[in-house]
């Protein structure tokens, strides 16, 4: 293609005139068109009314020079997308993103995708393939070879990506699938939710964890080319009072060998394998190597005891999962364009989400994204004539009808905590499929009509869905 006719193309497209690009390259014959010429006729394409067939059909004669671009893929995605049909697209919008994950359009409609291919879904179509393939899944479950140990485990990834690509997972030899983690806090909520789908059928069989479990006996570790006797590593704790936390001192002949990097990376993962990861994530603080065994250190297999313990001893109860554990925050209000700058008070059992939305960070937003679950919030401003203790009790009793009529019984999701501002309240969710639970909530909240109610995603910048508008008294 000509530099005349590059820049011609450019300028039509900025002018939106893409019917003209069309005829232009049309044009040309088929057997002339280059892989530049034949992307940017889909992309015009793409452009108009009822083109996206086309586009697609034109960006498949170049699928072989296009799968590793990230802009055949964005191109490939958008028409499948305005196609309806979201797997494909959201397919490509991925590919698109990790060649180029500097691009803001393609993570948009990324996370468009992720609402219209939804958690419930998937979770269903995984228990589905689950069903169909376990008697294969229990005859690979005792490989012999290496092979077919990455054979089985190709397969197992073929089930879990109906859910995610984000998705890892331990199997054990008795019929066990242990949820990992990761240090990815959203997952303590999602993976009980999908065990919850479990088909009967399978519940005789097989057990599922949400994530590792820990145990209390001792057990050997090797990394770092260092071979660790669990029973041998001798730990303190100190319990941090405000915080619910601990802090862990450690000592392992084995371990210190290793470098202070190296050693607390080893910890991290025996602490992991020991406590469980529901109870290392949230009650472990820091941990800290010393040089020698120190008076009031007891064995590692007795720390979860000793923890639980303590907490009991202040008071506290003692969880597995840290769903179960809401912990209250505090703010002082600014002015900003932003929702939740008004904060004055709030709790929450993903801390992590209200960190991110206040450092402008999407990690964890996008992460619950790409299961097809979405972390929101709603928001409603705060009644002129009821005051402050009135405004939060409604809050709470709102709070408490979306989750025990909508959330609870549709298995929609899990109110994750709330906030009380000087000029709104907020009510923090993260649901299974936005679409229904819009659908369901709508008419809960139209009950409220001195109430104006709107839903955002748990990011900055995300813009306001209304979900009803006031039509008695006055609003503040």
């Amino acid at each position: 293609m000509n530099k005349e006719l590059r820049k011609q193309i450019a300028d039509w497209h900025e002018a939106d005139r893409h019917q003209d690009i069309i005829d232009v390259l049309e044009r040309i014959p088929s057997k002339e068109r280059d892989y530049e010429t034949i992307g940017l006729l889909a992309r015009a394409y793409n452009n108009i009314v009822d083109g996206y067939g086309k586009a697609a059909e034109l960006l498949e004669s170049i699928r072989e020079e296009g799968e590793e671009d990230a802009v055949w893929n964005f191109r490939m995605g958008y028409s499948q997308y305005y196609l309806d049909n979201n797997v494909e697209a959201l397919r490509y919008f991925n590919k698109a993103y990790e060649l180029d994950p500097e691009d803001e359009d393609t993570l948009y409609f990324i996370r468009q995708c992720n609402i219209y291919v939804p958690l419930t879904g998937r979770v269903e179509k995984f228990w589905n393939w689950f069903l169909d393939n376990e008697t294969k899944l229990s005859g690979m479950l005792h490989p012999k070879t290496q092979e077919d140990a990455e054979e089985f485990m190709v397969l197992v990834r073929e089930g879990t990506a109906l859910i995610s690509e984000n998705i890892n997972y331990n199997l054990g030899g008795d019929y066990e699938f242990t949820f990992s983690v990761e240090g990815w806090p959203d997952l303590f909520i999602i993976y009980p939710y999908i065990i919850s789908c479990m088909p009967e059928s399978l519940k005789t069989k097989w057990k599922f964890y949400p994530f590792n479990q820990g145990t209390e006996a001792a057990f050997g570790f090797r990394m770092y080319g260092a071979d660790i006797d669990t029973a041998k590593i001798m730990v303190r704790d100190s319990y941090i009072e405000r915080a619910g936390k601990f802090h862990i001192s450690y000592y392992a002949k084995n371990l210190n060998t290793l470098s202070e990097n190296e050693s607390d990376s080893a910890m991290w993962i025996i602490l992991e394998n020991t406590l469980g990861e529901g109870i290392s994530f949230k009650y472990i603080d820091r941990i800290e190597q010393v040089a020698e065994p120190e008076v009031g250190m007891i064995p590692l297999p007795e720390l979860r005891t000793h923890i639980k313990k303590t907490l009991e001893s202040h008071d506290r109860k003692f969880f597995e999962n840290p769903k179960e554990i809401y912990s209250t925050y505090r703010l002082n209000p600014q002015e900003s364009d932003e929702l939740r700058y008004d904060v004055i008070i709030g709790s929450t059992c993903l801390d992590s989400i209200v960190a991110d939305y206040y450092n402008d960070s999407t990690d964890i937003f996008d992460h619950i994204n790409s299961f097809g679950a979405q972390v929101v919030f709603i928001a409603f401003p705060n009644p002129d004539d009821i005051d402050s203790s009135d405004i939060l009790n409604l809050r709470h009793v709102i709070e408490d009808r979306i989750s025990d009529e909508i959330l609870k019984p549709m298995k929609l999701g899990q109110v994750i905590g709330g906030a009380a501002g000087t000029d709104n309240s907020y009510i923090d969710l993260i649901v299974y499929d936005l679409i229904t639970f819009i659908h369901a909530v709508n008419p809960l909240l139209a009950q409220y009509q001195k109430l104006s109610f709107y839903l955002s995603d748990f990011r900055q910048h995300a813009g306001l869905t209304r979900l009803t508008e006031a039509t008695l008294g006055t609003q503040g």
